[in-house]
Formats: structure tokens, sequence, C-alpha cells
């Protein structure tokens, strides 16, 4: 099988360099850089002589906005017209792997049906419809930063004015999970043709809170493919009580290694044990 590396960055390019070349001993790499970075001249430079490695920078990317979801499905168009690959592995330029090459290429090559991404059904877990005004109110978070005082201020008063005002989309999204997975080549074939059929699909979500966590999560498990997903999605985290990734230490090794996990995330400057830990036993 032929597998490509789908990976969205915005910062760190020594730490995506590193990282990147590890992996594009094995597979091919389609890297989005946020356009609000500045991307230094010398990663361009050493992505454009090394094989196999393709850097784009196409879409302003604010947290929580559905120009993540849209950089990723670039991403997907870009290798899909190749007609190369098999499979494909959606990750964050602060991940990592946690075993060799070798061994997570062998692991999907013995199901090459399965899709492995996290799926929570709210119907089961949201009885108190925490989630419901991520998607009956409108956010707009590709025009400000929600991870500013100021952003997430609007979007709060935002929706307590539209909530005042009897403003409720009738929208309904019972399936929820991070963005990263890892997709077999018939599912990412369907979710395009999905796209196509039902363009309103995508409109709707552009003015969702973490449009991300609901897309793949609800073509798939409303679709024949539903029986191909996995909710062991194989990647390890942490988080802390804010709803926001936890920083990576040398104590999360043993809880890695004793893991089904292929990947960890996030890596950053307090992740440098790890690292080397990780890359000593691969």
């Amino acid at each position: 099988m032929k597998h490509a590396f789908l990976i969205t960055a915005y910062e760190d390019f020594d730490w995506l360099k590193q990282t990147v070349e590890i992996y594009a001993k094995a597979v091919d790499c389609y890297i989005h850089i946020d356009k609000k970075a500045a991307i230094p001249k010398e990663f361009v430079d050493w992505a454009s002589q090394r094989d196999g490695v393709h850097i784009y920078s196409r879409y302003k990317i604010n947290w929580g906005s559905y120009k993540h979801i849209s950089a990723i499905l670039f991403l997907l168009k870009e290798a899909v017209k190749t007609k190369k690959y098999d499979y494909f592995h959606i990750i964050s330029a602060n991940s990592f792997i946690t075993r060799s090459m070798d061994r997570i290429l062998e692991y999907f090559d013995r199901e090459p049906e399965k899709n492995y991404l996290e799926v929570i059904d709210l119907d089961e877990t949201d009885k108190d419809r925490v989630i419901e005004p991520w998607y009956i109110y409108y956010h707009f978070l590709h025009l400000y930063n929600k991870r500013s005082k100021f952003g997430n201020n609007f979007d709060y008063y935002f929706c307590k004015v539209q909530k005042k005002l009897g403003i409720r989309r009738k929208l309904h999204y019972r399936y929820k999970g991070l963005v990263y997975c890892q997709l077999s080549g018939k599912a990412v074939s369907y979710i395009f043709e999905y796209l196509k059929k039902n363009p309103v699909y995508f409109k709707r979500l552009k003015t969702c809170n973490i449009a991300e966590e609901f897309f793949f999560q609800n073509i798939l498990m409303n679709s024949e493919f539903r029986e191909t997903v996995c909710t062991n999605r194989l990647l390890y985290d942490k988080w802390n009580g804010g709803g926001i990734a936890c920083f990576l230490t040398e104590e999360d090794y043993p809880a890695i290694r004793e893991g089904n996990y292929l990947f960890a995330r996030k890596f950053g400057k307090e992740s440098h044990a790890l690292f080397e830990k990780i890359c000593r036993e691969i």
C-alpha cells in the first residue's frame, strides 16, 4: 500500500523539518502552513529539494474555524489527484510517531479497509446538550480569534444575543471527535463524492464552532462506512480542564509504550526528552 501523511502546521519549522525527515523515508508528506506564518526561506529550500515533500500555504487559519478543514481538504485533493495513495493519515505538526514507520505502515496494511477516528455519540453522552450551541448558533471564527480575550468575549455575547432573539438553526450533529484521523482511500473518495452531492453540508459547518470536530464523523457514521470505523484513534494525548491539549513530557513515555498508540500529541519545548526517548526506541 502507498501512504500519504497530511500535516497542518503554523510554527516551529525546525521541529517540522526534523519530523518530516523521518516520515519522508517511508511516505510522501503534504504540508499546509498557515498563511499567517512567516515561512523561513531555508525551510522552503529544503522542502523543494526533498523528494516526496510538498508544502502549501493557502489559508489563514483561526483556531476553531472552518479554514482548518479547508486546508485539510486541499491537501487531500492534492494527494488524491496523483492517484498514488491507498491510505491517508491526517496529523498535526506538533504530533510525532510512537513506533517505527515500518511498524506503523504494517499495522494499516493488515486491515486496509479500516478507518480510525475518534467518534463521540452526542445523543448518548451529551444529555445536557452542552455541545448544541456549537452548531445551533452562528459562529464566525474565521473572522476573529476566539483564543484572544476579545474574540472569546465577542463569540460568547454574540451567542447570547442570538438566544435572546430566538435565532436557532435547525441543525443536529450526532457525532463529534478530533479531526486527526487515519482514512482509507475508499473512505476519502466517498467523502469527496458526498461533498459534491451535498454542498450545503460544508456551507452550514462554516459557521459552527470548531466545525472540524463534526466534519468526518457525521459523513462516515451516516454511511455504509460506519462499519469500517474504529473509534480507537491510535493517538495518545492529554487534556486540561479547559479543553486544551497538554504538552507531553518524559513522564508520558510509559503510557505511550504500554498503550496501542501509533502517534502522540502534542510536542513542544518541554517534550525534548520524550522525543529523544522515542527516537532511540524506534
